[in-house]
């Protein structure tokens, strides 16, 4: 199947082109759908694509869906290990008695998504050093 696609310019002067792109039949009906439910034509979507390369002189990165799953597991070891690392630094500083209430930021901040969980136990430790400094 032939799908035409005219591209437009995003200078003024620039003249017109039009792209003729050979895709699987079936690939291009299930791809129209959901671009028309999101209010996207299909020249909008390949001009889009366009611009991004033209702009940042790179291609997109396009990952398969074991691509993103993998990258997805990657993330969570990663938080788990982050996770771990501040459990650990609270344990020891509990040990030290440089705290006094380490489940404290464990219940302060456990229904928080992980990237901000990870950002509010380490401002917790900031502050609780920075108290403990101020007070000796």
């Amino acid at each position: 199947m032939m799908t035409s696609v005219v591209h437009k310019a995003s200078h003024a002067s620039a003249a017109m082109t039009q792209l003729n792109v050979r895709i699987d039949a079936k690939l291009k009906t299930d791809v129209d759908d959901i671009l028309s439910r999101n209010g996207v034509s299909a020249s909008d979507m390949i001009r889009s694509v366009w611009t991004y390369i033209a702009d940042r002189r790179e291609i997109p990165r396009l990952e398969t869906g074991i691509e993103e799953r993998e990258r997805e597991d990657r993330q969570r070891r990663n938080m788990a290990v982050i996770e771990d690392s501040a459990g650990y630094v609270w344990r020891e500083l509990a040990a030290s008695g440089l705290v006094q209430h380490p489940d404290d930021a464990w219940t302060s901040v456990e229904d928080a998504e992980p990237k901000r969980r990870r950002e509010l136990m380490y401002d917790q430790l900031l502050d609780e050093y920075l108290t403990m400094e101020r007070s000796e």
